[in-house]
């Protein structure tokens, strides 16, 4: 986790707490917090396509396969 998650995390937490010891219920807590993420996600998620590419020397496992295969 980066420090910023961390702080946000921190102060998620704080807040929660502080409304508890307000009498909030942990109930509308999560509620509000549903609102909240709905009101945000919309509009800050971007559909970006995740390209990953991998170079793999399969020769070692070619070779182990081959000493199995071989026994």
């Amino acid at each position: 986790m980066e420090q910023s998650e961390f702080n946000t995390t921190q102060t998620i937490n704080e807040t929660c707490y502080s409304l508890i010891k307000q009498g909030y219920s942990l109930r509308d807590i999560y509620s509000g917090l549903g609102n909240v993420m709905a009101g945000i996600e919309p509009k800050h998620l971007i559909k970006q396509e995740l390209v990953i590419d991998l170079d793999v020397d399969t020769s070692k496992v070619a070779c182990k396969l081959r000493h199995v295969m071989d026994n």
